[in-house]
């Protein structure tokens, strides 16, 4: 099996982990949330391990965040990003049944313009240029930021329409153990098994997840001889994840740090409704390791790290042998964080990545390296004025891409005792560099073909505040209206011979309107009320186009919803958990021509729970529902979607 390649690195860590024994502990990651972002630039330093970097907004000033903190993110431990990024925002993921390809679209681009990061790097597949969201298992990952519009300067290639930061979970000074069993409709199963400890020098954290599921479930058919009732054949996955983060305090000043995170996926490829059933199957395997080292002087900060990621993906079906495809990046980064006062910091820093791919398409090894530097200043002149440069230059094969620059502002125009009112501003440009796919696929690649590039903008308002002298009633509210510019969209089209090859064919603009509000509320002792509401109107169409892209201009892309909405509450009363919530997604043309759409569709899920303790054990039962309206949809043309289910979890957590 090609997965023990990665064993001797799991192993060394598991020796790491062994070696840390039970004295260990986990990293803390400071979030800077809107309230503690009024004026205070300043970092919070523990007298042990370090706290981490601030979130990806401290360099994004006027740039929308969707973001999913644990409490979100807990009764979703025993799925995938993809599964809470559609429950919990108006995200639109196209996926091709439940446990398949999940691709998510930010502003009406499409997944190859998303960067998908942890710890910094860039999960996207190197030769598809996107990350498949269902093979990011949620157990692990302690909050989900999703920065919407161009990225670049921050992030890099693929950060054209958006990225998605995948943060590491921490934990308080101790121990800390927690476990999962879960057990659903369908033939699912989940466990998952983590366990963190803390002390003054060293952290350490360890995570293990592993679910199956057969997803037997019933569909209808529209047949020759009407509506059919038929079971889902060839959909079964099994999926795990193991990850393992230490660090350790090197000195006053020093900490070194080292994580790893390997996943495999063994999943049955679904047939589309009425297509027989050729038994496709893909196994995808990743290995991701990663070493950084940071010293923190009085007024300024230097990190380095490196990385390897390594991902295979094995297809085949009955009319094809196996297609292998191997593909690695190695990867090391350089930063130096430089704070002149209170109010102004600088970053520069640069990265060198080279790609080395395997793949039975390319007819031969493919190998590239890619290079950029970066500087990120931010700016605060006052306490209600808040700004932020950024900019990028890459150096790519045979290729010159854009600087990047970005510009970013936030105004409170209004304030009181308790309430804030925020205007902010941002334009960025972004780029994409070709995949390796793009560029090598033989027959079809392209070599010639150039980055793409967006230019794209942003404003809005941001409110939050007390609703209640007591404190009891917070809200938070959100709305920003964007435009995007994307030129030299690649288009795959069939040449003369009729080979299918891409192409820098497009001009796409993207333009619409964001809003969302999140309300917490206590109005007694022993009972918590949380609320958040989420709505998307994207507007994405082709404006021009060369002769060879025969799609007409004016019209709505494919796959991106116009309206998409979400709805959630948590209701937690002396131990007594209540969730529901509810999605959105709009009607979604299926062709280039607007002239077959998907139906929309609304989706109502709902969990009600027991909280309790014994001992030193809180222990939290659980019972979910899905598709509560037994809604009959598909989120991808002729790929069936599972009716209503349900599944029965416990969970215990030791401290």
């Amino acid at each position: 099996m090609r997965y023990a390649l990665l064993l001797p690195l799991l192993q060394r860590f598991r020796v790491l982990m062994a070696a840390s024994a039970l004295g260990l502990a986990p990293v803390s990651a400071w979030a800077q949330t809107p309230s503690q972002a009024l004026a205070d630039t300043a970092r919070r330093v523990l007298p042990t391990v370090q706290v981490q970097a601030a979130r990806p907004a401290k360099y994004a000033a006027g740039s929308r965040f969707t973001s999913l903190d644990s409490t979100a993110l807990a009764a979703y431990q025993g799925g995938t990003v993809a599964d809470v990024l559609s429950a919990r925002t108006p995200l639109h993921l196209k996926t091709y049944g439940p446990g398949q390809l999940a691709s998510i679209s930010i502003r009406g681009t499409s997944a190859r313009h998303t960067a998908v990061l942890w710890h910094g790097f860039s999960l996207n597949f190197p030769t598809l240029g996107e990350a498949d969201m269902a093979l990011l298992p949620v157990a692990g990952v302690s909050r989900i930021d999703v920065q919407h519009g161009p990225a670049a300067a921050l992030y890099g290639s693929g950060a054209l329409g958006g990225a998605v930061v995948l943060g590491e979970q921490t934990a308080p000074t101790g121990t800390q153990v927690s476990g999962l069993v879960e057990a659903g409709s369908f033939g699912t199963r989940a466990l998952s098994v983590s366990g963190s400890q803390r002390d003054g020098r060293v952290s350490t954290r360890t995570s293990f997840m592993t679910r199956e599921a057969r997803n037997d479930f019933h569909y209808t058919s529209r047949e020759f001889a009407g509506v059919v009732r038929r079971r889902q054949e060839n959909a079964a996955l099994q999926q795990s994840s193991f990850q393992q983060d230490v660090t350790v305090q090197a000195g006053q000043r020093g900490e070194v740090t080292a994580a790893a995170w390997f996943t495999d996926a063994n999943r049955q490829i679904q047939p589309s409704i009425g297509a027989a059933n050729n038994h496709a199957r893909e196994r995808d395997q990743s290995g991701r390791v990663i070493l950084g080292y940071r010293y923190r002087a009085q007024r300024s900060e230097t990190a380095v790290r490196a990385a390897w990621f390594g991902d295979l993906i094995d297809y085949q079906n009955d009319q094809l042998r196996t297609s292998h495809s191997r593909a690695s990046v190695r990867q090391a980064h350089l930063e130096h964080t430089v704070q002149w006062r209170p109010n102004l910091s600088l970053r520069l820093g640069a990265e060198a990545q080279h790609f080395v791919a395997h793949v039975d398409g390319y007819r031969g090894r493919v190998e590239e390296q890619r290079y950029a530097g970066f500087a990120l200043l931010r700016y605060d002149p006052t306490a209600r004025l808040r700004l932020t440069l950024n900019a990028r230059q890459a150096a790519l094969p045979d290729r010159q891409p854009p600087l990047t620059p970005t510009f970013g502002a936030e105004w409170e125009v209004w304030r009181n005792t308790h309430q804030q009112l925020w205007l902010k501003a941002s334009t960025a440009r972004g780029y994409r560099a070709p995949t390796l796919n793009e560029r090598y696929w033989r027959p079809g690649g392209n070599p010639n073909l150039i980055p793409e590039t967006s230019m794209g903008g942003e404003s809005g308002l941001h409110y939050e505040g007390l609703l209640t002298a007591t404190g009891k009633l917070s809200l938070q509210a959100d709305i920003s209206a964007y435009g995007l510019l994307v030129d030299d969209w690649v288009q795959w089209i069939p040449n003369a011979d009729g080979v299918w090859s891409p192409r820098n064919l497009r001009r796409v603009r993207t333009q619409g309107l964001e809003a969302s509000t999140l309300a917490q509320w206590q109005p007694v002792v022993g009972y918590t009320l949380r609320a958040g509401a989420g709505y998307a109107f994207t507007q994405a169409q082709k404006v021009s186009g060369y002769l060879a892209d025969e799609d007409p201009v004016g019209v709505q892309l494919p796959y991106v919803p116009l309206h998409a909405a979400s709805l959630h509450t948590d209701h937690d009363w002396h131990g007594w958990l209540l969730m529901a919530s509810g999605a959105f997604t709009g009607f979604r043309y299926t062709s280039a021509s607007a002239t077959e759409y998907l139906p929309s569709y609304l989706l109502f899920n709902g969990s009600v729970g027991r909280r309790f303790s014994v001992g030193r054990w809180q222990l939290t039962a659980l019972l979910q529902g899905y598709n509560l309206g037994n809604a009959d949809y598909q989120n991808y043309d002729a790929r069936a979607m599972p009716p209503r289910s349900g599944a029965l979890s416990l969970r215990a957590a030791w401290h």
